[in-house]
C-alpha cells in the first residue's frame, strides 16, 4: 500500500480537483488519502468531507490561528509547516505519493501494480511532474519500467561541502568560478534530478534524508545539501510521461516569489474562488486535461474588483514567465 499525501492551504477550489483525479485516475486505489491542512477555513473542508467521506485530513500546530486570521481577511504568518509535513508522512506507509493542492492526475494508473513496481525496486524518489522541461529529468536511464525510468543523475558533485560552496554560499569564492568555467544555472537545475518538493513518490528515508532538520521554510538548496550529506544510495527516477498537470494561475501565498516584480492581493483571490467553489459555482472540476479557465477566474474576480483582476493578469504572467526562463512549458 502506497499513502496519498495532499499538502493543502486555503485553496478548497483546487483541492476538489487533486482529490477526485486520484479517484478517476488510480484504478484499484486502496491506500488512504491524507490532507495535510495548513489553515483552510473549516466551512471548505467540511465541504471537501462530504465529497469525499473517506479522506483523512490533519491539521498543523499552526491551523488554528491561520484559518482565523484568513476568515478574518488578515494575512496570516509566513512559516511553513514544515516539520509537520515530515512527521506525518512518517507515521505512514513505507511508500507514499506526495502532492501539493494544485496538482492532478491526468492519466490512468494500474495502483497495485504501480505500488508493486515500487516495493520491488526500493524506490526512494519517482517524478511525476517536470512542466516539459527535460533539464529537471535525467536523461542517464539505467533502467525502464512500465510506469517509470531508474535514472543515476549525473552532477557537478556529490560532495556536500562542495555542494554548499557552489551553490549556496560562494566560500572561497567557488560559485564564482564555477560560474566562470560552467552554465552555473544548468549546473544547479541537475540537482532537481536528484530532488522535488512533492509531485511524486519518496520513501520514509529519502524524505526524512531531505527534512532532517527543524525548519519553519522552504529551503531547496538546504534540502538538497542535507540529501547530500546523508549519503543514501537512493534508487531515483521519473515517471514515463507525466503524470499531474498543475496551475500557475494561483498560488497559496507569495512566499519566495518576491523577486517577481509584482504583488497581488493573492489571499484576497483565493477567498473569491473558494466561496464560488462553496456555492457550486465552479470550473469543471473532471476536465482533468485542461488547466483551470481563465475565464472563471475573470469572472469570478471581476464581480469583486476590477482591480484586482488586472493586478492578478500582470502577477500571472511574471509568475508564468519565471518558468518559461528555466525551460518550462506553462
Amino acid at each position: 500500500m502506497m499513502d496519498i499525501y495532499i499538502k493543502s492551504f486555503n485553496r478548497a477550489y483546487l483541492l476538489h480537483r487533486t482529490i477526485a483525479s486520484i479517484y478517476h485516475y488510480l484504478n484499484g486505489f486502496d491506500g488512504r488519502i491524507v490532507v495535510l491542512d495548513d489553515g483552510t477555513p473549516q466551512k471548505y473542508l467540511d465541504k471537501i468531507v462530504e465529497l469525499f467521506p473517506d479522506i483523512q485530513i490533519e491539521k498543523s500546530s499552526y491551523y488554528e490561528q491561520k484559518s482565523k486570521d484568513i476568515s478574518l481577511n488578515k494575512v496570516p504568518e509566513k512559516v511553513i509547516p514544515a516539520n509537520f509535513w515530515r512527521d506525518e508522512v512518517l507515521k505512514g506507509s513505507e511508500y507514499f505519493i506526495l502532492l501539493e493542492d494544485d496538482m492532478w492526475f491526468t492519466q490512468p494508473i494500474n495502483y497495485k501494480d504501480f505500488t508493486k513496481e515500487v516495493y520491488d525496486l526500493k524506490m526512494d524518489m519517482i517524478k511525476f511532474l517536470w512542466l516539459k522541461n527535460n533539464k529537471l529529468i535525467s536523461d542517464n536511464i539505467i533502467q525502464k519500467t512500465e510506469y517509470f525510468n531508474i535514472v543515476q543523475p549525473k552532477v557537478l558533485t556529490r560532495n556536500p561541502f562542495l555542494f554548499d560552496a557552489v551553490f549556496r554560499t560562494n566560500k572561497f569564492k567557488l560559485g564564482s568560478l564555477v560560474t566562470k568555467l560552467f552554465n552555473h544555472k544548468l549546473e544547479l537545475l541537475k540537482y532537481y534530478h536528484l530532488y522535488m518538493v512533492a509531485g511524486g513518490v519518496f520513501s520514509k528515508r529519502y524524505y526524512q534524508a531531505c527534512w532532517i532538520s527543524k525548519q519553519n521554510n522552504v529551503d531547496e538548496l538546504k534540502q538538497i545539501s542535507q540529501l547530500l550529506k546523508s549519503k543514501i544510495d537512493s534508487n531515483i527516477g521519473n515517471s514515463n510521461t507525466e503524470f499531474l498537470k498543475t496551475t500557475l494561475k494561483t498560488t497559496a501565498t507569495l512566499i519566495s516569489k518576491e523577486k517577481l516584480g509584482t504583488i497581488v492581493d493573492i489571499f484576497k483571490i483565493n477567498r473569491i474562488l473558494n466561496e464560488e467553489w462553496l456555492v457550486g459555482n465552479s470550473y469543471k472540476i473532471d476536465d482533468f486535461n485542461l488547466d483551470i479557465p481563465i475565464e472563471w477566474i475573470k469572472n469570478c474576480i471581476l464581480e469583486s474588483d476590477v482591480n484586482l483582476y488586472s493586478n492578478w493578469e500582470i502577477w500571472h504572467e511574471a509568475f508564468s514567465l519565471s518558468y518559461k526562463k528555466i525551460g518550462s512549458e506553462v
